[in-house]
């Protein structure tokens, strides 16, 4: 599997027990950079369960006092052949999204279909994705065909999910910028 080094100058979410956290005790401070390197990227993919939707926090890293950059790795697997339901949109976050492995077909802009709030106390909205929203499914919108090496970046209050996965996964770095300050700042060691 092809690997790229993700730094924290760039830039699915999880819903469930797919979320989690893992910093390296090696992190360096907003004022040095960050090195996400492909080895923690590999244990991390490594490491994820069996549910279809895995989201692994890497870093949440806080650029002085203006903002938030996380860098997740994502993995979405297929369920009996399909890509399990995903519609969701961000109030807050701004996400950036590489693809590293797998291809499929996500669809952005339009509305939520059935919208409904996501709790706002739940670990999920308050460490991984903020104030966000989750739907049945996507109406209107732009399909896009993603595959390994491609770039979608993703604004705030843009619905979006995958409807196709090819094969049996798709796997993508994730970087989300936070100019809110909501993400909870990962510290090394944290689970």
């Amino acid at each position: 599997m092809q690997r790229h080094l993700v730094t924290v100058a760039l830039a699915a979410i999880a819903a469930g027990p797919g979320f989690s956290v893992a910093a390296s005790a090696d992190r360096d401070d907003a004022h040095t950079g960050s090195h996400v390197p492909a080895s923690e990227i590999d244990a991390a993919v490594s490491h994820m369960g069996p549910d279809p939707v895995a989201d692994t926090v890497l870093r949440v890293v806080p650029i002085g006092t203006e903002y938030n950059v996380g860098v997740s790795v994502v993995r979405r697997a297929t369920e009996n052949g399909r890509a399990p339901p995903d519609a969701i949109v961000h109030d807050k976050i701004t996400e950036v999204y590489h693809v590293v492995e797998g291809s499929g077909v996500l669809v952005t802009g339009g509305t939520l279909e059935n919208s409904k709030q996501l709790p706002a106390d739940s670990a999920v909205v308050q460490k991984l994705i903020g104030p966000s929203s989750i739907g049945t499914g996507i109406a209107g919108g732009t399909r896009q065909r993603v595959q390994p090496g491609d770039v979608l970046i993703i604004p705030p209050g843009t619905p979006h999910g995958f409807v196709e996965i090819n094969g049996k996964r798709i796997l993508y770095t994730l970087v989300r910028i936070d100019r809110d300050r909501i993400l909870e700042v990962a510290t090394p060691g944290a689970q």
